[in-house]
């Protein structure tokens, strides 16, 4: 598909039943934690949407302009913002559920 919705409904595509499946498995575990969530994913966003943009605007490798919406950050499009936001959201939640997970496990030996 080369329309400028491309790669936010792929990206979204992906994503988005990921973080539901892990809201529909751990989510009180998940609310419980949403301020660390929110603060580590926040900050890896950041960091990683940095480095892209760097990237970016060195030529290093390109975004196809007519797959993107057109807004940009500097070099980085909003699509790739919104890839490293999900990505580290997916990340952060599946690693709280794991530490849940085995704190459960440690309650119940």
């Amino acid at each position: 598909m080369h329309t400028p919705h491309a790669y936010l409904m792929y990206e979204l595509l992906w994503a988005l039943p990921v973080i539901i499946i892990q809201w529909l498995v751990a989510g009180r575990e998940l609310w419980k934690r949403r301020r660390l969530l929110i603060a580590v994913s926040t900050l890896a966003t950041l960091y990683l949407g940095a480095c892209d943009a760097l990237a970016l605007g060195h030529g290093i490798w390109s975004v196809d302009p007519k797959r993107v919406l057109g807004i940009y950050a500097g070099p980085l499009p909003l699509e790739e913002f919104l890839f490293y936001g999900v990505t580290n959201v997916m990340a952060a939640q599946g690693f709280v559920m794991i530490v849940g997970y085995l704190r459960e496990r440690r309650r119940g030996a």
